[in-house]
């Protein structure tokens, strides 16, 4: 059976924005309550967290979490850092301070058992320029993004050989682009089945082509926006369940249980009442 749980973003990025008075106990309140209050057996942390916020999240911290985890039993997954780092970046000198970024939150993470650590193998940078490109070999751009990719995998995997790497699908880049250096470097994905569908992908044919690879997967709602006459967008990140909702949680669910998928589903919303709506559409799913 797939093990549900929820991003801690989905509490703290609303709170954080009006600074609690005491953050580092509001963080373990919120991994506990995601556990206790929500019900759920998994919680993603935010490492980030680590350079944005390091009076507040620290080793010290994480250790207290460690307790927290063995204390409740909870599944672990972490998000590697992404805001301001890119390890497809073509300058080197960004690349390498990436890479380091990384590696620095990885180590940090020795207090706790984390199941997997979800990679963005691309910036904004190339989920900007990339989906006006059908084919990598006619971008410059594409070909030095891929090649900084190339050396970011081997740099992480001869530093931190035994972490469980899962590289995330992206809404802008095309995994399938990247695939070849995932099976060159044995590397994991995080499925992000929403992200797959604002790019107007089958989730479904995705998980049947990579499940030996998929450590896990990120869920949230995804929503038709319509621009103007013939005119409409995809956004996510929003609550699951609901009018014109595009994610078809039943079937996903019943596909993963069909197929033995046992990794956590983590939900990645970024608001309290999202989050909310988003588990009682999940618990419904399941007859709970």
């Amino acid at each position: 059976m797939v093990v549900i749980g929820a991003s801690i973003q989905s509490i703290l990025a609303d709170e954080f924005a009006r600074q609690p008075t005491d953050p580092r106990q509001r963080v373990l309140e919120t991994v506990e309550e995601l556990a206790m209050d929500f019900g759920l057996d998994a919680v993603e942390l935010y490492l980030d967290g680590l350079f944005l916020f390091p009076d507040v999240v620290d080793e010290g911290l994480l250790a207290d979490i460690g307790r927290l985890q063995q204390r409740l039993g909870l599944t672990l997954t972490a998000h590697l850092p992404y805001v301001w780092v890119d390890i497809s970046a073509g300058n080197e000198l960004t690349r390498r301070a990436s890479v380091e970024a990384i590696v620095r939150a990885i180590q940090a993470c020795a207090p706790l058992d984390i199941t997997s650590f979800v990679l963005h193998a691309t910036g904004p940078f190339g989920n900007e320029f990339s989906p006006g490109v059908s084919d990598p070999e006619q971008s410059l751009f594409l070909r030095l993004t891929l090649a900084a990719i190339d050396r970011s995998f081997a740099d992480l995997t001869r530093v931190v050989p035994d972490a469980p790497l899962a590289v995330e699908t992206m809404d802008g880049f095309p995994f399938a682009w990247q695939a070849p250096l995932v099976e060159r470097y044995d590397l994991g994905i995080c499925c992000d089945v929403s992200h797959l569908l604002v790019r107007g992908e089958d989730p479904i044919a995705f998980l049947d082509a990579w499940l030996p690879r998929i450590r896990q997967l990120h869920l949230h709602g995804v929503r038709e926006q319509v621009l103007g006459v013939n005119l409409r967008r995809r956004i996510d990140h929003r609550a699951l369940g609901g009018p014109g909702e595009l994610v078809d949680v039943p079937r996903l669910l019943n596909h993963l249980t069909t197929r033995g998928f046992t990794g956590p589903v983590i939900l990645e919303n970024l608001s309290r009442a999202d989050l909310v709506q988003s588990v009682a559409t999940i618990k419904e799913a399941l007859g709970q």
